[in-house]
C-alpha cells in the first residue's frame, strides 16, 4: 500500500476537518477509520420506524461560525444549513416562558416581562458589544480558533473589566477569570427565571456553570446575543458527508473498516500506523511523514502507543485523564403532531424555537441538580433540553410527523437515584435509561398537554451506547474528556502532553486533533487548530485561500439561511 505525507487516524468531524485542510494544500493524506463510515458522533440513523431521523450525538450544529465552511466551502459540498428565528428558550413550571431570539429586541422584551431590571442590563450588554464589536468578534473567534496564552487570557480579562464596568458592577476582569458561571450569572442577574437562561445554555454548551475558570464563557452566555447554530437538511451526518466530498475532491483517500492498532515510532519520531488484524487489510503497516489521532487521549496513548513508547510516568497520568464530568440520556421521540407548548398562550413565540430546557425554574435547582450529577446521583428534580429538529428541517421525519430529542444530565457512573443505591456502570444495563426515559415523558406532558398521546416511538441512549457506539467516547464523553479547569484552556488534554501549540505531541511526528483545545464540537476547532500547526511545521501554512476569519461566513450568509421551515403557518412571524 502507498505511503501518504500525513496519516489520519479516525473519521471523526475534527479529523476530516484537519484531512480537507492539507490535502487542499497540496499533501497527500490518508484517513483511515475503524467503522464502515466516517462521523461517529454526527451520525443520522433511523432508530425504528423508516423515514423518522435521529441525531444520536451532535444536535445542535455551528459550523457556521467556522472559518473552514468558507475556506473548505462545505456548503458547496453539500451541507445546507436551516434554522428557526427563536433559536433558545426556557419553560417554567407556571406556564411562562423566556426566548432567546436572532432578534436582540425579541430577546430583551421577553426578558422584560419577568424583570424590567434585568431588560435593562441585557441592553446595556448589547450597547457594550455594539461600541466594541470588532474587539468582541476577534476575541471570540481567538478563543475558540487559536491555541491558548496568557496574552490571550490578559485580553479577554480587559474586555470583560470595560463590560463589567458599563454594568456597573463591583467585580473586575480578572475577579470574572477566577469565578464560577453560577457566581457570574448571579452577578449580573436578579430574577430567578432569568438567572436559570444562562446557567441551562452553560450546560448545553459544555460550559459547566459549576466550574471555575469558566466565569468569563458564561458571562458571554449572559449576553443572550444571538448564535450561529443550526440543523442540517437530512440531519447532522450532512457535516461529515460535506467534509468527505471535499476531502475526496481534492485527491484524498479514506480507507473505511481499518481499526488501527499501533502507531509506530522509530528513534522516538511517529512514523506510520499498524492496522488491526480486523482491518480491510489486515496487519498493514503504512508510513507518514506526520500521524495525527483524532482519538481521545487515552486510546491514543494507552493503546495505540503504550508503555514502552512513553514510559510508565506518562501512563500512570493519562490513565487517570477526566472523562467523567456529567453526560447525557438522550431520549428520542418520533411523534405524530408538532408539540404545542402550554406557555404558547403566554408568549407563542415558543412554537419557533427548535432547542429549549425545561423542568426548572430557578438557578438554583440547576446548581443542586448539577452538583448531584458531579458526585454521582442521578437528580431528583427530572429537568433538560429539548430539540424539535423538524421545526427547522422537516425533512428529518415524514410528512406532518416530527422528532424531538431531549436530554438529562447524570453521572456516568450512578451510585443513588432517590432512594434507591445503583451498581455504577452497569446500571445502565439495568434500566435506568428507560426509567429516565419515563420521567421525561411525564415532564414533556406537564409542559406539554397530551404529548403521551402523540408519541409514535421512543427510544433512550445512555453514556455506555454512546462508548460502544465510538470507543473514543470513554463514558459516554463526547468532547475528547472532561473540560474541567485543570483539562482545559493551556491545560488541555493534560500539562506536558501538548508543546509548542495545541496539536503537538510530546512525541515528534505526532499530533492530536481530539482531546485538544477548545474540546469536540461541531464548531470544528480542534481539527482547524490542529491543520494549521501541522501546515506550519510541514511548510504549507501560506495558501491564498485559507484566509477566513471565524464568524465571516455566518455574517456574510445569515440572511439568507432557511427558517422556520417546519412551523404552521399559525406559527410563523
Amino acid at each position: 500500500m502507498k505511503n501518504y505525507d500525513v496519516i489520519i487516524i479516525g473519521g471523526g468531524i475534527n479529523g476530516l476537518t484537519t484531512a480537507c485542510y492539507l490535502q487542499k494544500s497540496g499533501l497527500s493524506v490518508g484517513v483511515f477509520e475503524a467503522r464502515g463510515q466516517c462521523g461517529a458522533h454526527c451520525d443520522t440513523i433511523e432508530l425504528g420506524r423508516p423515514g423518522y431521523l435521529y441525531n444520536t450525538h451532535a444536535n445542535w450544529l455551528v459550523p457556521a461560525m467556522s472559518p473552514a465552511m468558507a475556506d473548505l466551502d462545505l456548503e458547496g459540498y453539500g451541507l445546507d444549513l436551516r434554522g428557526t428565528d427563536v433559536i433558545f428558550a426556557l419553560n417554567y413550571s407556571d406556564g411562562t416562558n423566556t426566548v432567546q431570539s436572532l432578534d436582540p429586541s425579541v430577546t430583551m422584551a421577553s426578558v422584560a416581562r419577568h424583570s424590567e431590571k434585568d431588560a435593562a442590563t441585557l441592553a446595556k450588554m448589547l450597547e457594550y458589544g455594539m461600541a466594541n464589536m470588532e474587539d468582541a468578534i476577534e476575541i471570540n473567534g481567538l478563543l475558540q480558533f487559536s491555541r491558548p496564552t496568557m496574552a490571550l487570557a490578559e485580553r479577554v480579562a480587559k474586555f470583560n473589566d470595560g463590560l463589567l464596568k458599563h454594568l456597573g458592577l463591583s467585580i473586575d476582569g480578572d475577579d470574572a477569570m477566577r469565578m464560577t458561571g453560577y457566581e457570574i450569572v448571579e452577578a449580573v442577574f436578579e430574577s430567578d427565571k432569568i438567572r436559570a437562561f444562562p446557567g441551562a445554555l452553560g450546560e448545553y454548551t459544555g460550559q459547566w456553570p459549576l466550574n471555575r475558570r469558566v466565569g468569563p464563557t458564561v458571562l458571554g452566555l449572559c449576553s443572550m446575543s444571538p448564535m450561529a447554530v443550526h440543523t442540517a437538511k437530512g440531519g447532522s451526518h450532512a457535516l461529515n458527508h460535506s467534509l468527505v466530498r471535499c476531502f475526496v475532491a481534492h485527491g484524498g483517500e479514506i480507507w473505511t473498516t481499518c481499526p488501527v492498532s499501533k502507531i509506530l515510532v522509530e528513534n522516538g519520531k511517529a512514523v506510520g500506523i499498524k492496522l488491526s488484524d480486523h482491518a480491510l487489510m489486515p496487519g498493514e503497516e503504512i508510513r507518514a511523514k506526520t500521524i495525527v489521532s483524532n482519538l481521545t487521549l487515552v486510546p491514543t496513548f494507552r493503546d495505540l502507543l503504550g508503555e514502552a513508547v512513553i514510559g510508565p510516568e506518562w501512563m500512570r497520568r493519562i490513565k487517570y485523564f477526566n472523562y467523567d464530568d456529567p453526560q447525557l440520556v438522550n431520549v428520542y421521540y418520533a411523534l405524530k403532531d408538532a408539540p404545542v407548548f402550554k406557555s404558547a398562550e403566554y408568549d407563542p413565540a415558543i412554537q419557533r424555537c427548535w432547542v429549549g430546557y425545561f423542568g426548572t425554574d430557578s438557578l438554583e435547582q440547576i446548581r443542586l441538580a448539577q452538583t448531584q450529577a458531579m458526585t454521582g446521583v442521578v437528580p431528583t428534580k427530572t429537568m433538560g433540553g429539548w430539540s424539535v429538529t423538524t421545526l427547522a428541517d422537516p425533512a428529518q421525519a415524514p410528512a406532518g410527523g416530527h422528532i424531538i430529542n431531549s436530554w438529562i444530565t447524570v453521572p456516568p457512573n450512578p451510585r443513588r437515584w432517590g432512594n434507591k443505591t445503583l451498581n455504577g456502570w452497569n446500571t445502565w444495563k439495568e434500566g435506568l435509561a428507560e426509567a429516565l426515559g419515563d420521567s421525561m415523558d411525564n415532564l414533556f406532558e406537564e409542559m406539554v398537554p397530551g404529548f403521551k398521546a402523540s408519541i409514535i416511538e421512543r427510544h433512550t441512549m445512555h453514556p455506555l451506547n454512546a462508548e460502544n457506539s465510538n470507543p473514543s467516547a470513554i463514558r459516554g464523553n463526547m468532547i475528547g474528556g472532561s473540560a474541567i479547569p485543570e483539562q482545559a484552556g493551556e491545560n488541555r488534554p493534560l500539562p506536558g502532553v501538548c508543546v509548542n501549540g495545541a496539536a503537538r505531541s510530546f512525541i515528534p511526528g505526532l499530533y492530536l486533533s481530539n482531546s485538544i483545545h477548545p474540546f469536540g464540537a461541531t464548531h470544528l476547532a480542534s481539527g482547524y487548530i490542529a491543520a494549521g500547526e501541522i501546515a506550519e511545521d510541514l511548510g504549507c501554512r501560506d495558501q491564498s485561500w485559507w484566509d477566513s476569519k471565524p464568524f465571516d461566513w455566518f455574517f456574510s450568509n445569515m440572511g439568507r439561511i432557511p427558517m422556520n421551515l417546519g412551523v404552521a403557518d399559525k406559527w410563523k412571524v
